[in-house]
């Protein structure tokens, strides 16, 4: 049986290319697809994924589906939560459904950290520390990563600016972007238009610095970002991307806190008086 984690597919036409290589970063997603979902989603020909299936060796796209489903259960089986695995096949629908969501959430941790560029993160966190104001645009459903973000940051810094409407209040902050500033775009599944053209504006007005947090390495923020954080995207469920995106938050956060460790403090005692002058908690 063929390895698919052998090929070599740089040598794949750019079209087929960007199939194999979205089966191999998303396998539990295509293996839910059909060719016409795929093709659709990848916007190419369905006759295109064909054609890339047999470019490396098979006979089409429902081989590769085969194998793919027997690569996710060997890497599930292969990690150390095999014990729980088998326990949720002994189990009613419902109880198998909850353990695999949360099976695969940290599965898409584990990789995602495995995944990462350490210094990537520091240059990041120090060019959030620099700036003069940072926007994180996450829109739609990504809003709330977005939100997290800002009320994250500020906790450090205050000029933290979260966009998460399509519109006017993106156009808003658009219109105050400079050259001290720092963009971080949020483009999860599928990466929203204005997401994208916000960035593209953010390089023609040359802003600082522009970071994206994307779950493929063909997101479109990818060519348009001086760095670039990619989180893992095993799960098949719709929100599960956005475990990752909260996590290199928390890391950035972390990092950020560490390199200000006085100021950092300082913040946290400042918190830590109001709440008991307040009497805020029971």
């Amino acid at each position: 049986m063929i390895n698919l984690n052998e090929i070599e597919i740089e040598k794949l036409p750019k079209k087929r290319r960007l199939i194999i290589q979205f089966a191999l970063d998303f396998p539990n997603k295509v293996v839910l697809m059909r060719m016409e979902e795929l093709a659709m989603h990848l916007n190419v020909d369905p006759s295109t994924v064909v054609k890339a299936c047999k470019g490396i060796g098979l006979k089409g796209f429902h081989e590769l589906k085969e194998i793919l489903k027997k690569e996710v259960h060997l890497t599930r089986i292969d990690s150390v939560f095999s014990g729980m695995i088998k326990d949720i096949e002994d189990h009613p629908d419902a109880y198998k459904i909850a353990q695999e969501a949360l099976l695969g959430d940290i599965m898409l941790l584990q990789k995602t950290y495995e995944s990462q560029s350490m210094a990537t993160l520091s240059e990041v966190a120090s060019g959030i520390l620099s700036a003069t104001k940072t926007y994180v645009i996450g829109l739609g459903h990504v809003g709330i990563v977005a939100k997290y973000f800002e009320r994250l940051f500020r906790a450090i810094l205050p000029n933290v600016h979260a966009n998460t409407e399509y519109h006017g209040e993106l156009y808003s902050n658009m219109a105050h972007f400079t050259d001290q500033d720092l963009v971080i775009a949020i483009g999860l599944d599928k990466c929203p238009r204005q997401t994208l053209s916000a960035i593209k504006y953010a390089k023609s007005v040359k802003v600082a610095t522009t970071v994206c947090i994307v779950d493929s390495i063909h997101s479109p923020l990818i060519q348009e970002c001086d760095h670039k954080l990619i989180i893992n995207n095993s799960n098949a469920l719709y929100f599960g991307s956005m475990i990752g995106a909260f996590s290199l938050g928390n890391a950035l956060f972390h990092t950020m806190a560490s390199m200000q460790k006085e100021r950092t403090v300082a913040h946290f005692q400042f918190f830590r008086k109001m709440a008991s002058k307040d009497k805020n908690y029971v």
